[in-house]
């Protein structure tokens, strides 16, 4: 069950696959990592969760900073696909720890998912301090 885990926290760690001129577009690469993988927790263990409402706030909000960072179209395409990878990769990780099927796992895993929220809330401070900075 540990070394489950360890796999699941390491499949969640940042990485940076698309590479941007825009030193911000990482910290959005990541908050939108974190953002998905959250979403995609919420939405398995969580009753009523509204995941595609979830996504819209979050491409809204990132649309809201879009202009004041510069973020390009094809970034913003990237942001998208990357949340749709980590979703469907978070899910098959879900799946395989049996939570779709024994909803009390999900407390198992809920330590994980707070560290991934704080992350993203994280990035989310950073990206209003740039925004502030600007």
């Amino acid at each position: 069950m540990i070394a489950r885990i360890m796999i699941l926290i390491l499949f969640f760690l940042p990485c940076n696959d698309v590479r941007s001129e825009n030193p911000v577009y990482n910290i959005f690469q990541d908050f939108v990592q974190f953002s998905s993988s959250v979403d995609t927790y919420s939405d398995v263990c969580i009753r009523d969760f509204d995941q595609e409402k979830a996504k819209r706030d979050l491409f809204d909000l990132i649309d809201t900073f879009r202009e004041s960072i510069n973020l390009s179209e094809l970034e913003i395409n990237k942001l998208k696909e990357k949340y749709f990878r980590i979703n469907q990769s978070t899910r098959s990780q879900l799946i395989q720890l049996g939570l779709m099927k024994e909803k009390n796992l999900c407390r198992k895993y809920l330590k994980i998912f707070e560290r991934f929220d704080n992350k993203k809330n994280e990035n989310l401070m950073k990206i209003v301090e740039i925004i502030d900075e600007s």
